[in-house]
């Protein structure tokens, strides 16, 4: 794959999977956070997962300088022909996944399927609370703390402390520039799914929930056991998405709402 796209299920030769999962990451995520899910995969689905400059491996790459610039590198390799792609994004990668999503469709490309998972449309983003997060370094760093994803030692070597900080400063950034959602919804070609944990402080369920209007072929909301990061906590969301990969394998084309 390239810099931008990891592969998880290496047991899939190129060219031979069936339906793709492609999956964008959270605030200060990376792709291995999706590597566990490539288990809950059923044969011919493959699972790849995208890692942003500045992140997870390439944590010393300079930060994407914009929303653009991330759309406009996963575009043309996302577009690529081949089988069904279906679209996760958690938190911050739920509206990276509708940006592609919208680039997609854009260029006669759209995807099977789209899983926003915690986060609401970009309207609905506090964003002079995450560009407050992002110039206040003490409450960054824990804030940093407080989600579990760097470990320790990283937090406490300061060349590599910085690099986190400088990572999640420009997240945040981006997360506060984000858009408002188009309003013209996404064509029904594409099926809208939406996830949300059930005791999430930072988009609770009526948040997630706003999304509806977006989607021409909106398949619902699934409210799940766990706060705002339910989706790593089990296998039940990998499974589920899994199961949403497989039916785009068994039946491509389904033009209506169920």
């Amino acid at each position: 794959m390239t810099a931008w796209i990891h592969q998880w299920t290496p047991h899939l030769p190129a060219g031979r999977a069936a339906a793709r999962v492609l999956c964008l990451p959270y605030v200060g995520g990376g792709a291995d956070s999706y590597r566990p899910w490539a288990d809950a995969m059923p044969p011919g689905v493959d699972l790849l997962a995208v890692e942003l400059p500045g992140h997870g491996r390439r944590l010393p790459e300079p930060p994407a300088a914009g929303l653009a610039e991330i759309i406009e590198a996963l575009t043309p390799l996302a577009a690529r022909p081949g089988p069904p792609l279906v679209l996760f994004g958690h938190s911050m990668g739920a509206l990276l996944a509708y940006a592609l999503c919208r680039a997609l469709n854009a260029c006669a490309a759209p995807p099977a399927a789209l899983v926003l998972s915690a986060m609401s449309p970009a309207h609905l983003v506090d964003r002079t609370a995450q560009r407050a997060l992002a110039e206040n370094p003490g409450a960054l760093l824990e804030h940093v703390r407080e989600l579990g994803a760097s470990p320790p030692e990283v937090l406490r070597a300061p060349a590599l402390r910085e690099l986190v900080l400088r990572t999640m400063r420009a997240d945040l950034g981006l997360l506060a520039s984000f858009p408002d959602a188009a309003t013209d919804p996404l064509p029904a070609r594409t099926a809208v799914l939406a996830l949300s944990g059930h005791s999430d402080r930072l988009y609770p369920p009526h948040t997630v929930a706003a999304w509806e209007p977006f989607a021409e072929r909106w398949e619902g909301m699934r409210v799940v056991p766990g706060g705002h990061f339910f989706p790593f906590q089990d296998d039940t969301v990998p499974r589920l998405v899994a199961a949403l990969a497989d039916r785009r394998i068994q039946s491509p084309a389904r033009p209506t709402r169920p």
